[in-house]
């Protein structure tokens, strides 16, 4: 692996539009798993970089309003993105079909390089766009929020250029697919269940993963900030703070998805119920920052 992540370092300082030759024909799955667990060393870094920006001035990304269910999600996310981005991006760094009769080989690895960087750096900053900004000098954060973008970019075009473009599409996919599993299922293997009986109501929270939530479905009755009727399934936790807080917006989802049912006669406040999902870990209350 060392020689591995040696040669990818090297590439990095001084891009060349050079194919692996060699006869190993597991090398280049060695590559990229040495390069995915790389990869994951540098992730854990941003995300301690990203957590300390958002604790200043946390940051709403795009990603957390796609709800299109898990087979569309997972095409459009893993499969489509992925693929039209490699497509932009890396399609045309080799020196090979169109790329061959427009450059000559001496041209084509004098610019190679600045044609790498090119590429890398706006995949990286296009990233960009995927926050909510509301202040146009936080769009100076964008190159921090972009680390990851801009490794994972360098990742795809090595792949790419030293093996070929299924290699760097594959990894894309592959990233992309890991992240969002990891994201939107982080309690797939203990989902969080919480059953509250009281005098006057009962509560049933299920927490629920990405692969598991259903199509939405949601009943809710309120008057005067109190709750006589909640039966959600499907929804995110988000959508389901909004119709109960729409106007103070005083909390953030922990969990994704969350499925309630909540009986009652006498019904029940609107900040009991807030501070039940606060206590069992679901939300948290925005700092003053927010």
């Amino acid at each position: 692996m060392k020689q591995i992540v040696l040669d990818f370092w090297n590439f990095v300082k001084k891009p060349k539009d050079i194919q692996y030759s060699g006869n190993e024909k597991a090398y280049k799955w060695k590559v990229f798993f040495a390069l995915f667990v790389l990869n994951i060393l540098i992730t854990i870094v941003y995300l301690g970089l990203s957590s300390l920006i958002s604790y200043f001035y946390p940051l709403e990304h795009k990603l957390e309003n796609i709800d299109f269910g898990p087979i569309l999600t997972f095409l459009l996310l893993v499969i489509l993105i992925p693929l039209i981005e490699e497509i932009v991006f890396r399609l045309g760094l080799r020196r090979e079909g169109i790329v061959k009769s427009l450059f000559t080989e001496e041209k084509w690895h004098r610019y190679f390089s600045i044609f790498t960087y090119l590429s890398v750096i706006t995949f990286a900053l296009m990233h960009g766009t995927n926050y909510l900004f509301d202040n146009y000098w936080l769009l100076l954060l964008v190159p921090l929020l972009t680390i990851s973008q801009f490794f994972t970019g360098f990742i795809n075009t090595y792949l790419r250029v030293r093996f070929n473009f299924f290699m760097g599409f594959a990894f894309h996919a592959f990233w992309n697919f890991t992240a969002i599993f990891l994201t939107s299922s982080a309690f797939v293997l203990s989902p969080k269940e919480t059953v509250i009986t009281h005098k006057n109501y009962e509560l049933n929270i299920e927490e629920k993963n990405f692969l598991s939530h259903s199509s939405g479905e949601m009943l809710f009755t309120i008057n005067n900030d109190t709750i006589y009727q909640l039966e959600s399934k499907g929804f995110k936790l988000k959508d389901i703070l909004e119709s109960i807080d729409s106007i103070k917006m005083d909390f953030i989802p922990i969990s994704d998805y969350v499925d309630i049912n909540l009986k009652t006669n006498k019904g029940i406040l609107k900040d009991s119920l807030l501070m039940i999902l606060e206590n069992e870990g679901y939300i948290e209350k925005k700092t003053q920052t927010n």
